[in-house]
């Protein structure tokens, strides 16, 4: 068997590949026989037609695809591995040569990926923009705790900003209701309102019983456009008015929140507290690191490599969009189809760059993957998804791209440990 390859400036390697006529003929006889045992043919017991008959029957052009389809393969991966050629899509057969007695000749290409010309990525000194906490971040999640475990109790007075109100509503533009703009016992914490500004405000120092009026003005960016800058009017009947009870913060409140005493919890919310500054900062880390590796890289993505990507990028946001119920054209249409393909692009070019980044250091510092590092990455994922591993590893065996995925995540969680332990940090 010999083979050649010659590679174009757009990275599309040609293959020109010759397997022996005694290799090309012992598999068609092979294939023919497969077919010969397994089919029926009108006046020959099954498996006992003579070859010619079989040709006939099978047709000669599609045994010599199928001894095509099982020797090109296995050929192509040794010409990969001997060339050390680095694939980034799946090979296209264009032609071939096939006549029993001759050699069989197959011409196929393949888009390959683009040469990484890294620049330093090693003992660098990587300036980045460190995270802290506020000094008040301990007092401030004390006081989440106290809110999560107060209480609400009604009250017989006029409402304040700081209030939970139970009310029916009904907007109107003009003499005209508005669409899904009304609702009984609808409850709304004063102080935390997603309603259009002046709405919340409109339902201050109201008492129980009360029944009044709501002016407000739409805003001109509102999502309906029959609403922006409409002026409106919302009918209110007020049924409750309550004032959050908050808990003292002391032993008591601690049993509530799962630790015996107060100084227990303040020492638990400090352990998260610094335990999220330190993976906030690793982040950081990350991600500076890695700007300044790919600022010193040079790469030039051909255009098929790019398109491929988007895509993949924009399947990606309609699946997204349908998942959140909402319309894939009308998001586009919304930010505008110019920006929204600009941005798509974008993303594809940083991908792939980011990707062929990782896989370069990965080869140069011969970051390897073992077994145990994807059985430790199946058994992280099982416990995320609350998953037993074994039935885990049982679904990702029928999405063939799964542990492709897998690999690939293992391999950028090497190189990001890489890269922050073989360079200097400095916090800004």
């Amino acid at each position: 068997m010999t083979n050649t390859v010659t590679i174009d400036d757009k990275n599309i390697a040609t293959i020109d590949i010759t397997i022996a006529s005694d290799v090309a003929k012992s598999e068609y006889e092979r294939a023919l026989r497969t077919y010969g045992a397994n089919i029926n043919i009108a006046g020959f017991r099954k498996g006992k037609a003579p070859n010619n008959v079989v040709e006939k029957y099978v047709g000669i052009e599609r045994i010599k695809a199928e001894v095509i389809d099982n020797l090109f393969p296995t050929e192509f991966q040794k010409i990969v591995q001997e060339k050390d050629l680095n694939i980034a899509f799946r090979p296209a057969i264009e032609s071939y040569e096939f006549e029993n007695g001759k050699d069989l000749k197959i011409k196929a290409t393949v888009e390959l990926k683009p040469e990484v010309k890294l620049g330093q990525y090693k003992d660098l000194e990587v300036e980045y923009n460190e995270f802290k906490v506020p000094d008040d971040a301990l007092d401030k999640e004390l006081e989440q705790t106290q809110r999560r475990f107060s209480t609400l109790e009604k009250v017989e007075r006029p409402s304040t900003d700081k209030d939970t109100v139970v009310f029916d509503f009904e907007g109107f533009v003009g003499d005209e209701k508005i669409e899904h703009g009304d609702a009984k016992n609808y409850t709304l914490d004063l102080a935390n309102s997603n309603f259009i500004p002046g709405f919340a405000e409109g339902l201050v120092n109201h008492s129980a019983g009360e029944e009044f009026t709501i002016d407000v003005t739409f805003p001109d960016e509102y999502h309906e456009d029959k609403l922006k800058g409409a002026k409106a009017q919302f009918k209110i009947k007020l049924h409750e008015v309550k004032e959050r009870k908050i808990p003292e913060l002391n032993d008591e409140l601690a049993k509530k929140a799962g630790k015996d005493t107060l100084d227990a919890l303040k020492e638990d919310i400090q352990k998260y507290l610094d335990t999220m500054t330190k993976n906030q900062n690793e982040r950081l880390k990350s991600d500076a690191v890695f700007t300044k590796v790919s600022e010193a890289t040079e790469i030039k993505i051909q255009d098929t490599m790019l398109d491929r990507e988007y895509e993949a990028i924009v399947e990606e946001a309609k699946m997204n969009a349908k998942q959140q119920g909402a319309d894939f054209d009308k998001l586009v249409n919304q930010e505008g189809k110019d920006k929204v393909e600009e941005r798509f692009r974008q993303e594809a070019q940083n991908r792939i760059k980011n990707s062929l980044i990782v896989e370069k250091i990965a080869a140069e510092a011969d970051l390897k993957i073992e077994q145990k590092d994807i059985t430790n990455h199946i058994n992280q994922m099982s416990a995320m998804y609350g998953m037993p591993a074994i039935q885990l590893f049982e679904e990702l065996r029928k999405n063939p791209n799964s542990f492709a995925a897998i690999t690939q995540q293992i391999t950028a969680n090497k190189v990001n440990e890489f890269l922050l332990n073989n360079n200097k940090f400095i916090a800004k």
